[in-house]
C-alpha cells in the first residue's frame, strides 16, 4: 500500500474490484455462499474531458460440491466484458469461461486452497471514419491507409488463492496472471503489438467490530508491462437485520487508487440482492481539466440458493 505507482494499467478496470471477481482472479470462480451468483457492473468515466469511456461486465458464477464429504468446491463461471472508449469508439468484447477447484482442509475444515484457469476469446473494433487527420482540413483528402479495423485473439489466465473463514472472520489472499500467452492485437499485421502479461495480487479481510459492525479492508496491486496500479481501502458493514427469512445490511467505505483517484462507496444488501455505487474523484493532474470528476460505477449482485446443492462452508457471501 505504501508503494508509489502510476495508475495507468493497460486493461480497463473497476473501482469496485471485488464485485468483478473473475477480473481479479480466475480462482474466485465458485467461491460464493450459494448455488450461483449473478453479477453486473457498469462504469462510465471522463465525460467532462472527452467522449465517456464505458465499461460493462456480466458474470454467472456457479458453486458445485465436490469430494467425499462435499466440502470441496468446483467453480464454473462465464463472463462477458465490454469496453468502449475514445472518439473512434474503440470497442473490446471479451468472452470468458473459467474453471476452478478449491480444496477444503484444516482441523476445523475452515481453510480452502484453490486454483483457477480462464480461457477467453476477445474481439476489438474501431471506426476510423469519425476521426480527423491533418489532410482533412483545407479541402484536403485523407490518404491514411488502415489495414484493418478489426482484430481478435484467444487468451489464457490463471490464479491461485487462499481462504480462511468462520462465521465471523474471512481472510482472502490471491495472486493471478492474465494474458499468459501475450496475444497480439494489430491492425497492420505487426507481430510486436502484443498485450503485456498482467500480474494481480489481492488481499481482503472481514473483521467483526461488534454485533452490528464489520470492518472489511481490501487491497489490490496490478502490474502490466510498464504500467501499474495500486488500490486500497475499506468498507464498514452495518447489519440492520440478521437471521430469519431476509438479511439487510448497508456498507459505507472509501478507497484510494494511488496517484489517480479517491473513491467513496456505498452498498445495500437486501436478502439475495445487493446494489453498489461508487464514484471516482480524480486526484491526478487530469483534475485540472476534469474538475476532479472521474466517473460513477454501479453494481448489481444476485445470489441464488438451491437447497442441498451449494457446497462448502462459505459463511460470508458478501466478501
Amino acid at each position: 500500500m505504501l508503494l508509489a505507482a502510476t495508475a495507468s494499467a493497460q486493461d480497463a478496470h473497476f473501482s469496485q474490484f471485488y464485485e468483478a471477481p473473475l477480473l481479479l482472479n480466475p480462482a474466485r470462480a465458485g467461491f460464493v455462499n450459494g448455488t450461483f451468483q449473478l453479477t453486473g457492473v457498469y462504469r462510465s468515466q471522463w465525460k467532462e474531458v472527452t467522449i465517456p469511456f464505458k465499461t460493462l461486465s456480466g458474470t454467472a458464477n456457479v458453486n458445485v460440491p465436490a469430494g467425499k464429504n462435499k466440502n470441496n468446491i468446483i467453480g464454473i463461471a462465464v463472463a462477458d466484458f465490454a469496453d468502449k472508449s475514445g472518439d473512434a469508439v474503440y470497442t473490446i468484447n471479451h468472452f470468458d469461461g473459467t474453471f476452478s477447484y478449491h480444496k477444503n482442509f484444516g482441523a476445523d475444515f475452515n481453510r480452502y486452497l484453490g486454483g483457477g484457469i480462464t480461457l477467453s476469446y476477445a474481439s476489438t473494433t474501431f471506426d476510423p471514419t469519425v476521426l480527423m487527420f491533418d489532410e482533412d482540413f483545407n479541402n484536403g483528402t485523407n490518404t491514411e491507409i488502415i489495414g484493418s479495423t478489426k482484430s481478435s485473439y484467444f487468451d489464457v489466465a490463471a490464479g491461485i488463492e487462499y481462504n480462511e473463514l468462520d462465521e465471523d472472520h474471512h481472510l482472502n489472499v490471491g495472486i493471478a496472471c492474465f494474458h499468459l500467452t501475450q496475444p497480439t492485437v494489430s491492425y497492420s499485421n505487426n507481430a510486436e503489438s502484443m498485450i503485456y502479461r498482467k500480474w494481480v495480487g489481492n488481499v481482503g479481510y472481514s473483521l467483526p467490530v461488534n454485533e452490528k459492525f464489520d470492518l472489511l479492508p481490501r487491497a489490490a496491486v496490478f502490474i502490466q508491462g510498464p504500467s501499474n496500479e495500486v488500490i486500497f481501502g475499506s468498507d464498514v458493514k452495518i447489519k440492520l437485520t440478521e437471521g430469519g427469512s431476509t438479511d439487510y445490511s448497508i456498507y459505507a467505505g472509501a478507497y484510494y487508487r494511488v496517484g489517480d483517484s479517491f473513491i467513496p462507496r456505498f452498498r445495500v444488501d437486501m436478502g439475495e440482492l445487493s446494489f453498489g455505487l461508487s464514484y471516482d474523484f480524480t486526484t491526478s493532474e487530469l483534475k485540472k481539466v476534469s474538475q476532479t470528476a472521474g466517473g460513477p460505477e454501479l453494481t448489481l449482485i444476485y445470489i441464488g440458493k438451491i437447497k442441498g446443492i451449494s457446497a462448502g462452508r462459505i459463511y460470508n457471501p458478501r466478501f
